[in-house]
């Protein structure tokens, strides 16, 4: 989910191409170019792009579309000892609210990306996940077993990514590859729903939903180190697309 959005505040880089280059006639000729440094003209650009293309994506720089995104598969495992062991393996989700993210702030995209910090914090106003689940686990010494629909409402999560890259200099420019990416969410509250548990057992599954919403802040602490590897693992794939595509040269103003 978040991956995409993300990729946005790089790809809002990546067509202010300059540096003695003229910028392409299918690259957006009303978005303004951004200086190595500038963290605030990049996320006023991002914010913009966001917005034109959440719904359609912009295939020329590999940014897909994040409104409604599609996951085709998700998979969440923790086996930890504690009250909690759940198995949860998403497919078909569609997720919602990402073209109403926020940037607060960047740090770092500078000249030399060997140096330079690449850090970018925000927040969404709220995150939908549907799909189909299946479940499999145990809370305490009670068996879950679920396969069927799922709701997941993420509220006011804020999140960062920090990202590092390695570097490589081909015919005097240089292209970047993911070296270390790390991301984190933390939502203010999460809903959960989830259908057809224990063989559709009504009452047994309405008990289960109710407890997952009553302690979500202990199941996202179970989940979230799995939750936030998938999403990091997704990015670095996006990423490397990007990079494949563009030099580090080609995404800013020249001085």
């Amino acid at each position: 989910m978040l991956f995409a959005v993300c990729s946005a505040f790089l790809f809002a880089c990546l067509i202010n191409v300059s540096g003695g280059a003229s910028r392409p006639s299918n690259f957006p000729a009303d978005l303004p170019i951004c200086r190595y440094g500038d963290t605030e003209c990049i996320i006023n650009v991002s914010h913009k792009l966001v917005r034109q293309y959440a719904r359609t994506g912009y295939a020329p720089a590999a940014f897909p579309q994040v409104e409604p995104f599609l996951i085709k598969r998700f998979d969440i495992s923790d086996g930890r000892s504690g009250s909690l062991s759940l198995k949860l393996n998403f497919r078909d989700v569609n997720v919602e609210g990402l073209s109403g993210v926020k940037f607060d702030r960047a740090v770092g995209f500078d000249r030399n990306p060997s140096t330079s910090k690449f850090e970018m914090y925000g927040a969404f106003s709220k995150i939908v996940l549907r799909g189909k689940y299946l479940a499999d686990g145990r809370i305490l010494i009670l068996p879950i077993r679920g396969d069927g629909d799922a709701d997941i409402t993420l509220h006011n999560p804020k999140f960062s990514v920090k990202f590092k890259p390695a570097t490589q200099v081909r015919n005097g420019r240089t292209f970047l590859s993911v070296d270390k990416l790390k991301v984190l969410v933390e939502p203010q509250k999460m809903n959960i729903k989830l259908t057809n548990l224990f063989n559709g057992d009504q009452a047994l599954g309405n008990n289960l939903n109710q407890f997952l919403n009553e302690n979500w802040a202990d199941v996202w602490s179970e989940l979230q180190p799995s939750v936030h590897v998938a999403i990091a693992d997704i990015m670095k794939s996006i990423l490397a697309t990007l990079f494949k595509r563009f030099a580090y040269e080609d995404l800013f103003l020249e001085e």
